[in-house]
């Protein structure tokens, strides 16, 4: 059991061995400005329905779930939910997921990591450090993931804030026809 700590300061009843719970938990979701302009008391839920997906959803098509205009707003900007949502969905993935779940998830890590490397705003730094927090997440996903799309996101992500660029070429080198050929 992990014991855990919520974003006040108040013991949690522990949650097991889910490293994304814990990391849920850590956030104070009521006060955190959503991508839909209310609060994101509502995102939790949202991120449990993105992590449930099963083998039916989405045929390959990402950004097709109830997060869409919630972890960013919908001109593709960057909230403080979404730098809430990074280290979540990093955690997320050191567990089992089904592939569109894990797709999806990865999905969204890229498409938050693209405009903030971008910017020096206080969210953008934060999603950007949280990224890069869970490196060793997105490099097991590109060698062993259980999705070749999944992959592909992380390395992509990789690209983008990855400062031993040997590492990325070595990793690249090494999965060869996991990702595509443009990558």
């Amino acid at each position: 059991m992990i014991a855990v700590v919520r974003w006040d300061g108040e013991p949690v009843t522990p949650v097991g061995e889910s490293g994304f719970e814990a990391e849920l938990l850590r956030f104070d979701w009521e006060r955190t400005e959503c991508g839909c302009g209310g609060s994101a008391a509502h995102l939790p839920a949202r991120i449990r329905e993105l992590l449930a997906l099963d083998e039916g959803h989405g045929g390959g098509e990402a950004f097709l779930t109830s997060l869409h205009d919630h972890v960013m707003t919908p001109a593709d900007g960057l909230v403080p939910a979404s730098a809430a949502f990074v280290p979540v969905a990093l955690a997320a993935l050191t567990g089992p997921l089904s592939e569109p779940a894990r797709r999806e998830t990865l999905g969204w890590v890229l498409r938050i990591l693209g405009p903030a490397v971008d910017s020096e705003s206080a969210v953008a730094v934060a999603c950007v450090e949280a990224v890069r927090r869970g490196l060793r997440v997105l490099y097991a996903e590109v060698v062993r993931g259980g999705s070749e799309a999944g992959a592909a996101y992380a390395f992509e992500a990789l690209t983008l804030i990855e400062e031993d660029l040997d590492r990325l070429s070595a990793v690249r080198t090494a999965v060869g026809d996991r990702l595509p050929w443009d990558l």
